[in-house]
């Protein structure tokens, strides 16, 4: 619908005052008292701070305060700090692509001080004295001396108290806040060699000391074994270089947040970046979970451009594809490299005495019920727990209740989930057959008759050859149904018809994941993936000793089994260690 315009509202062309063009501005560059303490930290930090301390009120909304130990501002530059397009960073146009600093278009200062009213007191390292400017709805004062340490302090008040159409939109405190928290914790993240500080309403909130390292740094922010689990992955290249420290899967968090991306010290957000990480956890992590990593990229001025986005969160790299390439191909051979089974640590049931009572009847349950079933008495039951020793490991293995094997591992045991395991052994079993375009085909003694709609029909023609490079060849047979001829001989004991059905209904998934992602998985790797759960043993099915031996030494040849084509984790492990502190046989 239309909504009708007076011509007397359009006929006249003008000029917008000086104000209100600054206020617009403003909106680009500040949106929130997050928006202030971003442009302001990169400025402290511009200015050379070792110690950047952060002050807020009622989530900003009040005031902000963000005081630095940097060079500082002479006081004859005072009044030009809040001119729109003022800048000491830049020089001619070429300089833009040439950029090595934080703040570098002038709007910071001159966007903030168009809606609040702005304190600016800085003391030029060496200076006797400082000096002092205030700036209220983008109309400044005259510089004056002040009182005050080597640095800079900007006290910014009431915030948008000139353009209430803004500061209704501002949130409750608590969420306000929170924004902040975010933007001091990417900073102290990048930056572990500085001093961070933030107060709120007067009580310290965050405190983030030096640190000699980047892990001593994420250790005061995140859980202790993360970082100590955090996976590293180096890459040099002329141009562009980059640092990956990666969560383990089963760190991983429901949303993208737990990503944090940094261009030379600047944190962004990046599809193409974002997309290369979780590429690189590709079947580690569940659908809908998003693994925890801090990505550094290092990248000469000339291959990115950081002026894309007036608060400069968006980049546009020259390579981004190869860079993609990089990330994604040096990051997953570095995991599937480690040793990524989780660890079952048990220090909290240690510590609680008719827990461990309730775990030791369970047990002694167990067994009982197994010899009330009339099955081998006492003194043979161990032949069923204990099979073979592996021929190419010596370890010893059972499976317990059909579903799960207990492995003895060098340093502990390793509990297995069958169906998850088995999974990935196929998955990676049917890729090494597809690469070489050697599947293997059984074909059917019987053909099989599958009903397909007309849609469906167009959908099997489209994707045909496809799937007879996966092993299931189908002919046409009347209007409205199709024959089954072969169908892959891992899947030899699948109904056919009910296998064409499914296909049918991965394909259409993957048509709609491409619509809604832009980026699906490739087909191949969705069917795939597919036929790897369908061939995989179940859970709850009995295996004999000899089928677990063969899974357990298939596993061993593969490059990474720690977790389903699904991402669901295949395998926990208790060390020696972890026993031994849980039935107290040494100090925690």
């Amino acid at each position: 619908m239309l909504i009708p315009v007076s011509s007397a509202a359009v006929s006249a062309i003008r000029i917008l005052p000086s104000d209100v063009v600054n206020q617009i501005a403003a909106g680009e560059v500040i949106e929130r008292p997050a928006s202030v303490v971003k442009e302001l930290i990169e400025n402290a930090l511009d200015a050379g701070a070792a110690r950047v301390r952060i002050e807020v009120e009622e989530g900003g909304r009040k005031r902000i305060t963000v005081a630095d130990d940097g060079t500082g501002i002479a006081p004859e530059d005072l009044p030009l700090a809040f001119a729109p397009h003022a800048t000491s960073k830049l020089s001619s146009a070429d300089d833009i692509f040439r950029v090595t600093t934080f703040g570098f278009r002038g709007e910071a200062l001159a966007s903030i001080g168009a809606v609040a009213r702005v304190t600016l007191r800085s003391r030029v390292r060496g200076a006797v004295e400082a000096a002092e400017l205030v700036v209220d709805a983008g109309r400044p004062g005259d510089a004056r001396p002040a009182a005050g340490a080597e640095g800079t302090t900007v006290d910014v008040r009431h915030m948008f108290h000139q353009v209430p159409a803004r500061r209704k939109f501002l949130r409750a405190p608590d969420v306000e806040l929170g924004h902040i928290e975010e933007v001091v914790t990417r900073f102290a993240i990048a930056h572990p060699s500085k001093r961070f500080e933030l107060a709120v309403d007067g009580a310290s909130r965050l405190n983030f000391p030096p640190a000699a390292t980047l892990r001593e740094r994420l250790a005061s922010l995140f859980e202790r074994e993360l970082v100590e689990a955090l996976v590293e992955a180096r890459s040099e290249e002329e141009g562009a270089s980059f640092l990956a420290l990666a969560a383990p899967p089963k760190f991983a968090r429901l949303s993208l947040r737990s990503q944090f991306l940094y261009v030379n010290g600047r944190y962004i957000r990046d599809r193409v970046l974002t997309r290369a990480v979780n590429e690189a956890f590709r079947e580690m992590v569940p659908h809908g979970r998003y693994p925890v990593v801090f990505l550094f990229l290092e990248v000469v001025p000339g291959e990115v451009d950081v002026n894309v986005h007036p608060t400069k969160i968006e980049v546009r790299f020259r390579n981004v594809w190869r860079l993609h390439d990089r990330i994604a191909g040096v990051l997953r051979e570095r995991l599937i490299a480690s040793d990524l089974t989780p660890h079952l640590v048990p220090e909290a049931v240690a510590a609680a005495e008719p827990r461990r009572d309730a775990v030791a009847r369970a047990i002694s349950d167990f067994f009982q019920a197994d010899r009330a079933s009339g099955s081998a008495p006492p003194e043979t039951a161990p032949e069923r727990w204990t099979a073979p020793p592996l021929v190419s490991t010596g370890r010893r293995f059972f499976q317990v209740h059909d579903r799960f094997i207990i492995e003895e591992a060098d340093d502990g045991i390793r509990i297995i989930d069958q169906h998850a395991l088995h999974e990935r052994v196929m998955l990676e079993e049917m890729r090494r057959q597809y690469a070489s375009d050697d599947v293997p085909r059984q074909r059917l003694l019987l053909p099989a008759v599958a009903e397909v709609t007309a849609a469906e029909r167009a959908k099997l023609e489209e994707h045909r050859a496809l799937l007879e490079s996966v092993g299931l060849v189908l002919d046409d047979f009347g209007p409205s149904s199709v024959v089954v001829r072969t169908v892959p001989a891992l899947l030899r004991d699948a109904d056919p018809a009910g296998l064409v059905r499914d296909l049918l209904d991965r394909v259409a998934e993957h048509g709609e994941s491409e619509r809604a992602a832009g980026h699906p998985l490739p087909m191949i790797d969705e069917l795939l993936e597919f036929m790897a759960c369908r061939a995989a043993v179940k859970f709850g099915q009995r295996l004999s000793p000899e089928e677990i031996a063969k899974l357990l030494e298939n596993a061993e040849r593969m490059d990474y089994s720690a977790t389903c084509a699904h991402g669901r984790p295949a395998a926990i492990k208790l060390t020696i260690e972890d026993l031994e502190r849980y039935f107290k046989r040494r100090g925690s």
